[in-house]
């Protein structure tokens, strides 16, 4: 009653020891039993089990050890979490297909009939690609539904050391920095893999499918050739009660086709608007017609546009060596083999490197070069941040620093004139100068009145395709992605403040999350004329002293005598060493989260008295990485190598001291 009343999500702990003594086979067909009544139907996500739950189990016996069994567990929570992706969205989050399957990344097609065969080759394989594909037609155990999910966890006790280049996943408090994204696949015989297509063959793919969203995969690939109500069953299963992003594909083996019939395979994988991702596969007889699945996502994603629908990447490629051309000029979501593999699990296939190298001798792709555009900047930290990413990624991009008095100075030189310009960080004295020379002003960018990332797009208008230059902000994703993180869903939106010390720009992002975030706003600044602005554009209360009580004047107390301080955001410098009246944090049974913006030093004087106090507190720092990864994500349309980026920031914030603790 409370799983159908409530609507909660729940995960099934599935224990199954390989010693067979230890059940016996009462026990294991009550188990059964009980499977089919509660623990099936009554679940969404299955954590799997072996000899990892017995007491002492001996390393033989065991595939992974407990820390990463909890990891799983925590893992499965954070996608049950997850907001679902939306089919041809392309706002940026920790869900969106347009950056998982974005340019220039690539997934590894696995084909061996046991998994652990990949552990050998795991620590290569992951430098290069973006996810891996599981195979499950190819696997020996495939239809056994915990061997499949146990094999999974498997896969990603492999890669987790190895997960250099993968996005963050987001979890109450903090993020996962090490999963490696799954594309769960079963290939039917009709569709150039393995599983039976007979009426049986297809009830039982469709029941393997649900196994891969039990699992929790990333990407989970449904092919477009069967019944239309098995289809339709499986994906309203997916968007109720999942976040898995859905890859529709089809494959034509043995045949050529027309370019018009490959246009309308991509909208049927497309399935009714309701897929994230199409993928389509051809056949041809002569090189000569190596361009045309490309040719064919263009015409449909031309298509979907003009009708409306949404428009997701379409995957464009040709079987076999005479189609090996397709792969360099299939932008989205490659897949690839991998040069210390023994086998190929498609002929024609080529590994990332290739791809890349041959892309760049070919100047389909050319690489760009970036900077942070400001003065005085000595200091940032972009430079090693944006490279490290750029180099994880496998993106022969440079970035620099641009240090200039003045913005003229900058959009007159031939680096920003350039083709090889492909956009800039932006930060002070210039984040407002910038304005009048960007073309397009996003949303956040007017409404915060400030532009720290600078976007070269090529548009195409009247007159062919034009260099549009965007502005966008995305200091209040710095913010706001940890906020939201540690608040989670227990914002009351009638009664919980955020407190904003300062005035300046960053104070006003500040004041935009506040309001995205559903909390009322007060202000604070010493100089309090300074601090009206933020009233007009935002609305909120100015205070004028952060007192308990006063004689004269709106006081903090005040407004807490009514409201609950949530959130505390400081904008002050560093060298101000503002501290909170001792008031304010004297409940330690409801102290507000404390958010200091500034990265160096990497501990200031609230922060340490925020801790002392026993407040959560957010530090520049994360600010610093995730602004930065929304800056990569905007620039390259892919995900960002989230650990490499916070560790490259805490490298260089942290003192010699702090980085050995």
């Amino acid at each position: 009653a409370l799983y159908q009343d409530a609507g909660l999500l729940s995960i099934y702990v599935n224990v199954e020891p390989t010693d067979s003594e230890a059940r016996s086979s009462e026990d294991q067909a009550k188990k059964e039993s009980q499977e089919k009544d509660i623990f099936l139907p009554y679940s969404d996500y299955e954590l799997c089990i072996r000899n990892e739950a017995t007491t002492n189990a001996p390393s033989s016996k065991t595939d992974f050890g407990w820390e990463h069994v909890e990891w799983e567990l925590t893992r499965l929570l954070a996608r049950a979490r997850l907001l679902p992706a939306i089919p041809g969205d392309t706002t940026r989050s920790a869900n969106t297909a347009h950056l998982t399957m974005g340019d220039h990344t690539f997934f590894l097609s696995l084909s061996f009939p046991d998994i652990r065969e990949v552990q050998e080759y795991a620590s290569e394989m992951c430098m290069d690609v973006d996810a891996m594909e599981y195979r499950t037609d190819l696997l020996a155990c495939r239809d056994s539904r915990f061997d499949i999910l146990y094999g999974m966890q498997l896969l990603r006790s492999y890669c987790r050391p190895n997960a250099v280049r993968v996005p963050g996943l987001p979890i109450a408090g903090s993020v996962i920095e090490d999963v490696m994204p799954i594309v769960y696949t079963v290939r039917t015989q009709n569709q150039a893999g393995t599983y039976p297509d007979d009426a049986g063959g297809i009830e039982k793919m469709f029941e393997m499918l649900e196994w891969g969203l039990r699992g929790g995969v990333e990407v989970l690939d449904v092919e477009s050739a069967w019944d239309f109500v098995s289809t339709s069953k499986l994906l309203g299963l997916a968007e109720t009660r999942y976040a898995s992003q859905i890859l529709g594909s089809h494959h034509v083996v043995g045949e050529e086709i027309t370019t018009e019939d490959a246009v309308f395979l991509f909208e049927q994988c497309a399935l009714n608007g309701r897929a994230h991702g199409a993928k389509v596969v051809l056949s041809i007889e002569s090189e000569e017609k190596d361009r045309m699945a490309y040719e064919a996502a263009l015409i449909a994603a031309e298509l979907a546009r003009q009708e409306g629908s949404p428009v997701i990447p379409n995957i464009s490629l040709i079987l076999a060596d005479v189609g090996q051309f397709s792969r360099i000029i299939n932008l989205p979501f490659t897949p690839v083999t991998h040069e210390s593999l023994p086998n190929k699990a498609a002929p024609g296939q080529l590994t990332a490197m290739e791809i890349m190298t041959t892309r760049l001798l070919t100047k389909i792709f050319e690489p760009k070069k970036y900077a942070i555009l400001g003065h005085n900047i000595a200091y940032s930290v972009s430079p090693q941040m944006q490279g490290s990413a750029f180099r994880a990624t496998k993106l022969p991009h440079e970035y620099v620093r641009a240090d200039v008095e003045t913005v003229d100075e900058f959009v007159e030189s031939d680096f920003f004139r350039s083709g090889e310009f492909g956009g800039c960080s932006v930060t002070i004295p210039h984040k407002q100068a910038i304005i009048p020379h960007v073309d397009v002003l996003s949303d956040a960018a007017d409404k915060i009145g400030s532009v720290n990332t600078v976007i070269v797009k090529e548009e195409f208008e009247e007159e062919g395709f034009q260099r549009v230059l965007h502005g966008e902000n995305t200091d209040w994703k710095g913010i706001k992605n940890p906020l939201e993180r540690l608040l989670g869903s227990t914002i009351n939106s009638d009664t919980d403040v955020a407190l904003i010390l300062g005035a300046g720009g960053t104070a006003r992002a500040a004041a935009y999350v506040a309001d995205k975030l559903g909390l009322s706003k007060v202000y604070f600044n010493r100089t309090p004329s300074k601090a009206a602005d933020l009233v007009d554009s935002f609305g909120g209360t100015l205070l004028d002293s952060l007192d308990s009580t006063v004689d004269d004047g709106t006081c903090l107390g005040d407004v807490l005598k009514e409201k609950r301080l949530r959130v505390v955001i400081s904008t002050l410098p560093a060298a101000a060493k503002f501290e909170l009246p001792t008031w304010v944090l004297s409940d330690e049974t409801e102290v507000p989260i404390v958010f200091d913006v500034n990265y160096k030093p990497y501990q200031t004087k609230l922060l340490e008295q925020a801790e002392e106090a026993g407040c959560a507190v957010v530090r520049g720092s994360e600010m610093l990485w995730e602004q930065g990864v929304g800056q990569f994500e905007l620039w390259t349309g892919r995900t960002a190598p989230y650990s490499i980026m916070k560790k490259v920031v805490l490298q260089n914030c942290l003192s010699t001291e702090e980085s050995k603790d």
